[in-house]
């Protein structure tokens, strides 16, 4: 395992790095994920409504995302009130039991987190949720002053990212729904394009916001319309 001197260098590598917003995110989610040990890892954009915006994962899954987008995340008491907090924060999700605990959370196995929201959340603001199972020790006061390090790192040197819901897609999205819209499989985009599975399984996330699209099937519909009005 990484020494957390290790990872504030790597996160400071990759904060400064001129990748894609939304795949800086998802390395360093990673790298954090991996020193911590966490099991998931998932971050959201704010926007007008709150931490809603351009989800990445790792571990959670597409499905999970989908169902919070288009349900949990309006049961969901316990996200609201860890980004009031303005910092990082440790939480086991093994007390008073409620839809989202008991239906999502515990679904993928997430009973112990940190979740880190800034200070003075705005549109383009960027938080960070880790979480491990429940046979998983909860997290430490180290682990979450490190996420916090983290943390204000993004805030330092990243700039605001631009939501990207009702936004057309980029053009690496567009050459990704594309490819699907020919029936492509996700390990031969990945191939096709030399990219990780993880960074494809984020720009398909993405593209199911932008475009209202629930399925493989429906991204690629939303590329034949566009190609052929």
């Amino acid at each position: 395992m990484q020494s957390q001197t290790q990872l504030l260098g790597e996160a400071i590598e990759i904060a400064l790095s001129p990748l894609p917003a939304g795949e800086r995110r998802l390395l360093l989610g990673d790298a954090v994920r991996q020193v911590l040990e966490a099991d998931v890892f998932v971050s959201y954009v704010w926007d007008d409504n709150g931490p809603y915006a351009d989800p990445v994962e790792i571990n959670l899954g597409r499905d999970m995302v989908r169902a919070y987008a288009k349900h949990y995340r309006y049961v969901d008491t316990l996200t609201p009130e860890l980004a009031r907090r303005g910092r990082a924060s440790a939480v086991s999700a093994t007390g008073d039991r409620d839809e989202f605990t008991d239906d999502f959370l515990h679904r993928r196995d997430m009973f112990h987190g940190i979740n880190y929201f800034p200070a003075h959340s705005r549109p383009g603001s960027v938080d960070l949720r880790l979480w491990r199972g429940q046979h998983r020790p909860p997290f430490t006061d180290d682990d979450v002053r490190l996420v916090q390090a983290v943390g204000d790192l993004i805030g330092r040197v990243w700039p605001l990212e631009a939501p990207a819901s009702g936004q057309s897609l980029t053009p690496r999205q567009r050459q990704i729904a594309e490819l699907v819209a020919q029936g492509l499989s996700d390990q031969q985009i990945c191939r096709t394009l030399g990219i990780a599975l993880p960074t494809l399984r984020t720009h398909l996330t993405q593209s199911f916001q932008k475009t209202g699209a629930r399925s493989r099937t429906e991204l690629a519909g939303y590329v034949l319309r566009r190609n052929h009005p």
